[in-house]
């Protein structure tokens, strides 16, 4: 009894394979897609970068990490970190402004590779209560 398997002409299969992705790739569309809209902002929260804050601006991660800020706004912020943390974490914040410290609950949003020697990874956290800022420069 042969297999089916070994009847099939698997050359003739990749052939007509490689015709039809070569007619895919020839093909011009009849519609040309309409005007993309920008994707909703779903902040709550006016982000202000860290510099344009008055006074000293300092954030570290609890347990050791430091952590430079990047922007905050009342929900939450986004910092440089040495090291990548897992979304959906949660840590506590240190945030100091002008020598006053505030211990912050967040939420890792997302953490992603910013650039390589060192390795400096971008990290979004979300606030678990908003937080007052200080005035702008």
């Amino acid at each position: 009894m042969t297999d089916p398997i070994d009847s099939i002409d698997l050359d003739a299969v990749f052939a007509q394979l490689e015709t039809q992705l070569a007619q895919a790739a020839d093909a011009t569309p009849t519609q040309l897609p309409e005007t993309t809209t920008a994707v909703d902002d779903r902040r709550d929260a006016q982000r202000l970068d860290a510099s344009h804050l008055s006074g000293d601006v300092r954030l570290s991660i609890r347990g050791g990490a430091d952590a430079k800020a990047v922007d905050l706004s009342e929900t939450g912020a986004l910092a440089e970190t040495t090291s990548r943390l897992r979304p959906g974490g949660v840590v506590e914040l240190l945030l100091q402004v002008d020598g006053v410290r505030r211990l912050i609950r967040a939420t890792v949003v997302r953490s992603t590779v910013h650039s390589l020697g060192p390795t400096i990874f971008r990290t979004a956290f979300k606030f678990e209560e908003r937080t007052k800022l200080p005035e702008r420069k």
